[in-house]
């Protein structure tokens, strides 16, 4: 079977961005990769702020982790944990109306999602492999949103808005929430699922794009 000229130019392009991007594994961050993670960081809370309408109280669908997945696809996951962490500490410096609560919730979750969806990004060979990486990223992100909301965000906002009955009041929307668990197993734990799916699609097609002038 004969390749064609442009079946062979992509191999080489797809080739050339294997090899460069193997070539930051294990290396420090060099000053085009400093760089891109700043402008990467900066369109993240740009994403953070533009949020869609309040789903349940407080869960809103945003964009931000995008930028910290493609870091992370081409730098590797500690890129993307830094862009996590700088986003959400101007947000919670300049723009927070949750008292760092939202921003600690955000980033736990988000590092779940971003650090797994990089390794295994970046370590598989498989045609397939951001289908796995995203797949795993989001039962990580669901598994961490369920503890992280259980033990410390979910008693932060009841702290902070006068109780629990205050916080479950606007989850009315769903009938089976009636307490603390209910309003993370019916309520948040479905949201950060849709989310992980939807991030992932975005991102796949959003990297694929990019990925040859990242590197």
């Amino acid at each position: 079977m004969k390749t064609t000229k442009h079946e062979a130019n992509v191999n080489v392009r797809n080739y050339n961005v294997g090899k460069a991007v193997a070539s930051t594994r294990g290396k420090s961050f060099t000053t085009k990769a400093m760089v891109t993670m700043s402008l990467l960081s900066a369109l993240s809370y740009v994403f953070m702020l533009l949020e869609s309408p309040a789903y349940i109280g407080f869960l809103r669908l945003e964009f931000s982790d995008i930028p910290a997945i493609i870091g992370g696809f081409t730098y590797g996951p500690m890129a993307g944990v830094m862009i996590e962490l700088i986003k959400n500490l101007i947000k919670a410096i300049t723009a927070t109306n949750t008292a760092w609560v939202g921003e600690l919730a955000n980033f736990a979750v988000s590092v779940a999602y971003v650090v797994p969806a990089s390794i295994i990004y970046r370590k598989l060979q498989s045609k397939h492999k951001s289908f796995i990486a995203f797949s795993v990223a989001t039962i990580s992100m669901a598994i961490a949103g369920f503890l992280v909301n259980y033990f410390v965000t979910v008693p932060l906002y009841a702290s902070l808005y006068g109780g629990m009955d205050n916080v479950l009041a606007g989850a009315k929307i769903i009938p089976a929430i009636k307490d603390k668990f209910t309003l993370i197993l019916y309520g948040i734990t479905p949201f950060n699922i849709v989310k992980g799916i939807f991030i992932g699609l975005v991102s796949h097609f959003t990297y694929k794009f990019l990925r040859n002038k990242l590197v």
